[in-house]
């Protein structure tokens, strides 16, 4: 879909397969509208105090008591609501298990901080989830290393503004080439082209200004209204598989061919991986984790 939007020369080659793809799909939201419409107009008091995404969008008005959305935009935010919670995660999930792979000596080191917070425990809070360093470190440093999505776009709406040298004027459409600006050594270091999650963890010499210009969800006003959850979500999938298992790369020396799909980077070919589950407790010797033996072995795609 996007390819239409970023190459515009390749309109005549499929474009009317594009529109036809797009109408259906909002043609899809927009239904979904109508039926909570429908639901809200049989029994307006079972929803007078509903606060879930259909509702607020058909329900919610300005200072004038007129509604907030157009039909356009409550469509708009529809198609964003199910494309977020869908392709992004799973594909940034797969980069992640991927990279577990990768790096065995980072997974290790990652699996020791989660046992070193939670114990043999399968139960983890969000407040302990934070207080692992090294897992948001190890999500960000994955994120930018394959940019979930790979190009951002903004609009200079307010006036014309100079950014590095170059004018910018009101009204201009910005592209925002994130898998570039992830790699660039001035803000990540001259390592930027290797994987280490420790440039994001305090007392590194990039950590400050690698938070600051690391942008996988935008930032600002227009920042990813599902940040938040979504980084919560991931830290759970990582805490969940890394309490169970070892994950392996059945082959050692694949590297996933990538291919932008739905605005996000895809692997374009199957990566078979190995999940080997492991003994969930651990004892602490001399302020260290011991490991009890592996177990049994399980492979999937």
């Amino acid at each position: 879909v996007n390819k239409y939007m970023f190459l515009p020369w390749l309109q005549p080659f499929g474009y009317a397969e594009f529109v036809r793809k797009n109408q259906e799909w909002r043609g899809l939201c927009n239904k979904m509208l109508d039926i909570r419409a429908a639901e809200i107009k049989e029994n307006p008091e079972k929803f007078k105090n509903d606060e879930t995404a259909l509702t607020m969008l058909l329900t919610s008005k300005d200072k004038e008591g007129n509604p907030f959305f157009t039909r356009s935009r409550m469509v708009s935010t529809v198609c964003g609501f199910l494309n977020g919670a869908y392709d992004t995660t799973h594909a940034t999930t797969f980069w992640l298990i991927y990279h577990l792979a990768k790096y065995p000596e980072i997974q290790e080191k990652l699996r020791l901080e989660i046992f070193k917070v939670l114990g043999s425990r399968k139960t983890c809070s969000v407040e302990e989830a934070r207080q692992i360093e090294y897992l948001e470190a190890y999500i960000k440093e994955s994120m930018r290393y394959v940019a979930t999505v790979p190009i951002n776009q903004r609009i200079n709406y307010e006036e014309d503004i100079t950014v590095g040298g170059w004018k910018i004027p009101k009204g201009t459409c910005v592209n925002i080439p994130n898998t570039l600006a992830f790699m660039n050594p001035d803000y990540f270091g001259p390592d930027a082209d290797s994987f280490r999650p420790e440039r994001f963890m305090t007392g590194d010499p990039w950590a400050e200004k690698a938070k600051r210009t690391w942008s996988a969800f935008g930032a600002y006003k227009r920042m990813c209204i599902g940040f938040t959850f979504a980084l919560v979500e991931l830290k759970a999938i990582l805490i969940s598989i890394l309490q169970r298992y070892k994950v392996e790369l059945v082959d050692p020396n694949i590297k996933p061919e990538i291919m932008v799909e739905a605005g996000v980077n895809q692997p374009k070919n199957h990566v078979l991986l190995r999940f080997i589950k492991h003994d969930a407790q651990a004892i602490a010797v001399e302020n260290n984790l011991v490991w009890w033996g592996l177990q049994t072995s399980a492979q999937g795609a």
